[in-house]
């Protein structure tokens, strides 16, 4: 009966270990959804085409301007590889204004009294 038991016990613990859902590590950078960062399109013709997009899971990664519409469809990717990714709580001064420059996005670092509450 302690076999059967032990063996039962066993079982179910390979089941759980199996079907546990793909954790992001602390302050991740998934590798697929770095190379789309890389990859995105940087394409514009005005600054309101561009928006800033986290490079990793976690803010102090850093941010890269890319178009709109491509940042719909890294925002999608962001989801599914961060979604219980674990960040350290620190600030980080890496916020970026998107511009278009040459009809490419572009980032400006902030000011970094936008940082700071007024």
């Amino acid at each position: 009966m302690k076999k059967v038991m032990l063996l039962l016990v066993a079982g179910l613990f390979v089941c759980a270990c199996a079907s546990k859902p793909k954790m992001a590590g602390v302050n991740a950078v998934p590798p697929s959804y770095a190379k789309l960062v890389a990859k995105a399109d940087k394409s514009c013709k005005t600054d309101a085409d561009c928006v800033a997009v986290k490079k990793g899971c976690c803010m102090c990664q850093g941010y890269e301007s890319v178009n709109k519409e491509a940042a719909a469809k890294l925002q999608a990717k962001w989801e599914k590889e961060c979604a219980v990714a674990a960040c350290t709580m620190q600030m980080c001064y890496v916020e970026i204004d998107p511009v278009c420059q040459n009809n490419v996005c572009t980032g400006t670092p902030k000011p970094m009294d936008s940082y700071f509450a007024k």
